[in-house]
């Protein structure tokens, strides 16, 4: 696992989480108000839902990890895109500045959420960061397939795509 304690790798991946959620969110901003709020029958409802809930997952995940507390965002406090892409862009440059600061010390360190039951063992803080990109993934494909349901624009999230993009930018 010692691969997995280099702070280089966690740059890159979530440099490449927020390159797919940005893609994603581009479709996103296609929908009208009502399609956006449009509950689906798939995963946990609306795209509202979706985005919101991926954005407050990665904010308690890194709020704990960072500052060992618990940190839930209330969905109510983000009634619209514009109230997301402000909250959203706020943690991707608070997950920037902690990743930005990771140590393989770091990265080894057991954290276990209080809300766990007493028999789930500690993670790892690098289990943790590849459990919030992962979980990210899931988010944004069942975002996906909820836009592709109400006739939007979808794109490919897949990490080949992004070094395709990076490439392309720093050709031109």
């Amino acid at each position: 696992m010692e691969a997995f304690l280099n702070p280089e790798y966690f740059n890159r991946l979530y440099d490449y989480n927020y390159w797919a959620h940005r893609r994603v969110w581009d479709c996103v901003m296609e929908l009208n108000p009502e399609e956006f709020e449009t509950e689906l029958d798939y995963s946990i409802g609306s795209i509202r839902t979706q985005v919101v809930h991926t954005m407050g997952v990665e904010h308690w995940w890194i709020t704990f990890l960072n500052e060992g507390i618990l940190s839930f965002l209330d969905s109510e406090d983000y009634p619209n895109r514009t109230t997301i892409r402000h909250k959203w862009d706020e943690i991707e440059a608070y997950v920037r500045g902690y990743i930005q600061s990771l140590t393989p010390a770091e990265l080894d360190r057991d954290v276990k959420p209080p809300f766990w039951e007493d028999y789930e063992r500690p993670v790892k803080v690098w289990e943790a960061l590849l459990q919030v990109a992962n979980h990210s993934t899931d988010h944004r494909a069942q975002t996906l397939a909820g836009l592709h349901r109400l006739g939007a624009p979808t794109v490919g999230q897949d990490y080949l795509d992004y070094i395709s993009d990076e490439t392309a930018l720093c050709n031109s």
